[in-house]
C-alpha cells in the first residue's frame, strides 16, 4: 500500500487507534475486538469502520452531479439516472444495535428524478497491491446498482480504461443472488479488455452482511467473498495499470446501460450499508517499481488529432470552433478513423462500431455553443445495411436528449450517404442556448434490436 503525501498527518491518527491485538488474528479499534480476524500472512495498515458521526472527509471525496463535472457524458458515461450529492438523506452513518455503518442511500425525487451518493478516496487514500476488505450489505430492486470499486490514481493523466478499473463487488438489484468482480483495462490492442467473474447462488446478498475482498500481487488479482475465492485474473504484461496504486470508491447507481432503469415493482430508499472497509499489506512484501506510463500504449484506440472531427463538418460552417472526438461504452465503443468516402471534399469521418455490447463516439466542442438561432439539425450517414437504428444525440454542459435514426427517413446524396434532417425541436429538454455536443451516436441496432458492428461514415453536420 501508498499513502499520498497528504496523509501523513492523519495516518499516525489511524495508527492511534489500531492498538496492539489480544491474538495474532484480532482486530482491536477503540479498544474493542472486531469478530473479523486479520487474514493470514496481512497486517492492518488502514481502516475505516464507520463508528463515529460523520463520514470523515480525511478518508472520503464525495463526487457531484450527472458526471459533466468530470468530463463525461450525462449519466456517468453508463446512462445513470442518478445525481450524486452529500446530503445526509443520501449518505451517512447510522447506528444498527451493536453495529455502525455507512449507508449510501438512493432515493427517488418525486419529480421522476433520483439522488444517491458516490464516496472515493482520491488523493487521501491509495492502495497498491496487498488486500483491501468491505463488510457490506446490499440494496435491491430492478435498476439499482451498488458497487465498491477502485480506479488508477494516474486517472487525471489517462483517461479510463487506460488508468484500470477493480471491481471488487457490483450487484444488479434485481439479481441480488448473483456477486460480479471484474477489471478493465487497454489491452495490447488498444481496445477495452474486461475479465470479469460472477458467483450465482441461492444466497440474497441484499439480506446480511458479507465480507467483499481483493487480494492484488504484481502476478495476480484474486476476488473472494467470504475468504472464499471466487474470481482470480493473472496479470499479463499488457495488463500494466495492476502495477500502479489506485484509490476507493462507494456508490448506489439508479438505472443505465446494465442494470436497466427502475420499474414499477423497484421501492425506495434503498442503501448499501457498509460496516467497514479494511486495508492490508502483505507481510515481508516488498513491491517493485511502478512501470512508467505510455500514453500511447494505454489509451483505448488511438491518440487522436483535434482536427479529426473537422472531417465531419460541413466546409465553411465554422461556428462550432475548436472540437475532439471522444469515444466511451462497455466494448461496443467505436474505433475512430478517417475515410476516404465523403459527400464533400475527400474525406469523412469513421467510427467502426464493435458490435456485441453498448458504445458510441461524439464529437465535443472546446466552448458551448448557442444554437436557439437554428430550426434543423443535419448530417450525412454511410452505414452497414443491417444498420436500422441508433441513437443520435446532442448534449448542453447541464441537459441532453437523443431521438431515434429509426423515425427518421434520410435523403440519397450519393456514394451510399444518407442525408437526415431533424429539427432541433425534437431534442425535447436540450437547452440549445448552450450546445457542446453537436454529434453523437450511441448503440446502432440491427432489425432484432441486437448491438450490430460496422463502419459508420459521417459527413456534412451542420445547423440551419
Amino acid at each position: 500500500m501508498r499513502i499520498n503525501t497528504l496523509l501523513l498527518a492523519c495516518i499516525g491518527a489511524v495508527f492511534m487507534f489500531l492498538s496492539s491485538c489480544g491474538t495474532d488474528d484480532e482486530v482491536v479499534i477503540d479498544d474493542t475486538v472486531m469478530d473479523d480476524p486479520v487474514p493470514e500472512g496481512y497486517s492492518l495498515v488502514w481502516a475505516d469502520e464507520f463508528n463515529g458521526d460523520v463520514i470523515s472527509p480525511d478518508n472520503w471525496n464525495f463526487e457531484y452531479g450527472d458526471g459533466t463535472d468530470y468530463g463525461l457524458p450525462p449519466g456517468w458515461g453508463n446512462n445513470e439516472l442518478q445525481l450524486y450529492t452529500d446530503a445526509s438523506d443520501n449518505a451517512g452513518i447510522v447506528k444498527l444495535g451493536d453495529i455502525s455503518a455507512l449507508h449510501i442511500t438512493a432515493l427517488a425525487d418525486g419529480t421522476g428524478g433520483y439522488t444517491s451518493s458516490k464516496l472515493t478516496s482520491q488523493n487521501k487514500v491509495s492502495v497498491r497491491y496487498g488486500r483491501v476488505d468491505a463488510k457490506a450489505k446490499m440494496p435491491q430492486g430492478q435498476g439499482i446498482w451498488p458497487a465498491i470499486w477502485m480506479l488508477g490514481d494516474n486517472i487525471s493523466e489517462i483517461s479510463w480504461p487506460g488508468c484500470g478499473e477493480i471491481d471488487i463487488v457490483e450487484v444488479l438489484g434485481q439479481d441480488p443472488n448473483t456477486v460480479y468482480s471484474t477489471v478493465h483495462y487497454t489491452d495490447a490492442d488498444n481496445s477495452l479488455s474486461s475479465d470479469q467473474g460472477l458467483i450465482n447462488s441461492t444466497v440474497d446478498y441484499s439480506a446480511d452482511f458479507y465480507i467483499y475482498s481483493v487480494e492484488w500481487t504484481p502476478e495476480v488479482i484474486r476476488f473472494l467473498l467470504d475468504d472464499d475465492v471466487v474470481h482470480e485474473v493473472a496479470l499479463a504484461d499488457d495488463m500494466k495499470e495492476f502495477q500502479r496504486s489506485f484509490y476507493l470508491i462507494m456508490n448506489v447507481a439508479v438505472g443505465g446501460y446494465w442494470p436497466g432503469e427502475p420499474d414499477a415493482t423497484t421501492s425506495f430508499p434503498q442503501s448499501m450499508q457498509v460496516d467497514y472497509v479494511r486495508v492490508y499489506a502483505q507481510d515481508g512484501f516488498e513491491a517493485p517499481e511502478a512501470p512508467a506510463l505510455d500514453i500511447t500504449e494505454e489509451t483505448i484506440g488511438q491518440i487522436l488529432q483535434p482536427s479529426i472531427a473537422d472531417h465531419a463538418i460541413q466546409e465553411g460552417f465554422d461556428i462550432l470552433g475548436n472540437l475532439e472526438v471522444l469515444v466511451w461504452g462497455g466494448g461496443g465503443e467505436p474505433i475512430v478513423g478517417l475515410s476516404d468516402q465523403a459527400v464533400e471534399g475527400d474525406s469523412s469521418l469513421l467510427f467502426t462500431y464493435q458490435g456485441e455490447n453498448w458504445g458510441g463516439g461524439y464529437i465535443k466542442m472546446e466552448d458551448p455553443v448557442d444554437l436557439s438561432g437554428y430550426t434543423n439539425f443535419k448530417f450525412s450517414l454511410q452505414t452497414p445495411a443491417e444498420l436500422v437504428d441508433a441513437e443520435i444525440k446532442l448534449e448542453s454542459p447541464a441537459t441532453n436528449a437523443a431521438v431515434y435514426l429509426a423515425n427518421y427517413t434520410g435523403t440519397d446524396v450519393g456514394n451510399g450517404f444518407l442525408e437526415y434532417s431533424i429539427p432541433l425541436a425534437d431534442f425535447i429538454g436540450l437547452d440549445v442556448s448552450a450546445v457542446w455536443i453537436p454529434f453523437a451516436m450511441w448503440n446502432p441496432q440491427n432489425s432484432a434490436l441486437e448491438f450490430v458492428g460496422g463502419d459508420v461514415h459521417i459527413d456534412n453536420i451542420h445547423f440551419e
